[in-house]
Parts: C-alpha cells; sequence; structure tokens
C-alpha cells in the first residue's frame, strides 16, 4: 500500500506509471481516469524504517531523524527549475494534477508535504532535499563539583552567557 502521486489517495495500491514525461506512483483510479499503462505494482517506499518491536505499533518509526531535509531556498529552487522549463504556474500545477493555488503557496515559501515534494523533485527534475545540517548546539557549564540540573541549563540560557 502506498501514495498515490497523482490524486494524493493514502493507502491505495499503487503502480509505477509515467504521466507528462515523469515517472510516478499512481493509483488505479488514477490510471483509468487517464488512460495510462500499468505495467507492475510500486515498491513499498514507506517500509524502509526498521520494524517495529513493541508488537501492537505499527508503522513507519516517525522518532526516525532522516539524513535529508528541506532545502533552505526550496521554494527558489521550485520556481528557477519551473521557468527553465518555460512553464508558467498554471502549467506546472496541470503537470503535477494539483491546483494552482498550492505550486502559489509552495513558490511563496509554504513547505509541501513529504509526498508533494518528490512529486516535485520527480516532475521538475530538481533536488529540494538536502543533507541534514548540524543543529545549532550550546555548551553549558556549572558551577563546582555537581552535575548539571535543568535549572543550570535554563539559567545559562536566558544570562546571556555563551
Amino acid at each position: 500500500m502506498g501514495t498515490c502521486e497523482l490524486c494524493g489517495a493514502d493507502k491505495v495500491s499503487t503502480y509505477k506509471t509515467t504521466t507528462s514525461g515523469a515517472r510516478v506512483d499512481a493509483c488505479n483510479r488514477c490510471i483509468d481516469r487517464l488512460g495510462l499503462s500499468k505495467p507492475m505494482p510500486a515498491v513499498n517506499t514507506r517500509s524502509s524504517s526498521p520494524p517495529q518491536s513493541t508488537g501492537r505499533i505499527s508503522g513507519p518509526n516517525i522518532m526516525h531523524k532522516s539524513d535529508r531535509e528541506l532545502a533552505p531556498d526550496f521554494h527558489k529552487r521550485i520556481k528557477q527549475a519551473r521557468e527553465e522549463k518555460g512553464w508558467d504556474q498554471r502549467e506546472f500545477a496541470r503537470r503535477m494534477n494539483e491546483r494552482l493555488n498550492i505550486v502559489q503557496r509552495i513558490e511563496n515559501g509554504n513547505r509541501p508535504t513529504d509526498a508533494l515534494i518528490k512529486k516535485i523533485e520527480k516532475v521538475l527534475d530538481v533536488e529540494l532535499l538536502i543533507e541534514s545540517m548540524a543543529s545549532n548546539t550550546r555548551q553549558t557549564s556549572t558551577q563546582g563539583s555537581r552535575n548539571m540540573t535543568i535549572g543550570d541549563a535554563y539559567e545559562d540560557l536566558f544570562s546571556g552567557r555563551e
């Protein structure tokens, strides 16, 4: 089970197919409606995380930190790639099978969903996910020989010490 990259339907059987020059995972409804070919079932990409060991909880591990993140200038990359192809926003939305206001919001800097990021990368042949950068860290210190407490960290953070 996967997500249809054309209509966004979740937990449906998807098939690898080609539409408007882009390889996508599409559900039976979209394949029939658009007259696309249905070669073979798509590989389930959601099961890349290790299986849960709790027994009762299943699904992807939401606590798993990915080593890739959305580029801070994703909206500029999208607009530039779209313009290089000679498409206006309406044409880009049509090729992605999305509404025009979705494209406008994304190009204005609103973060798209992960599924939409993958679709944009395929349609525009652009890289939006980049290597994760180290998060900001702060060194804190304690007075005396005792271990640091949460209060020490709080005091250090708001006292302006570096």
